[in-house]
């Protein structure tokens, strides 16, 4: 199994021989589950992107759920007015029908 060397602004660092296995199963996983045949070196660049977005990704995440949840709520503020409207409507019906109200 290759040595893992990572260069980072001219300076360069070589992982333990025993981190690209373990890596390497960790990115076998992800191909399985996703069904992509992603490269380590590709699977490493994508998670290293990943973890730098990853606070601005939860923020979005986070007004994403509060968008979603407000939407849901006036969706079902529309339903309840709605579903009153109706009852209220079908007991002006009941009473112009000659029906005794409630």
């Amino acid at each position: 199994m290759p040595r893992l060397t990572i260069t980072l602004d001219g300076k360069t660092a070589d992982l333990p021989d025993a981190v690209v296995p373990r890596l390497q199963v960790l990115c076998d996983r992800t191909n399985a589950a996703q069904k992509t045949p992603i490269t380590l070196l590709d699977w490493l660049e994508l998670n290293l992107k990943e973890l730098a977005v990853a606070d601005d990704l939860a923020a979005a995440i986070r007004q994403l759920q509060e968008q979603q949840q407000a939407d849901a709520q006036a969706t079902l503020e529309t339903a309840i007015k709605t579903a009153r409207d109706q009852l209220i409507a079908s007991l002006n019906n009941t009473t112009a029908a000659g029906g005794q109200p409630g």
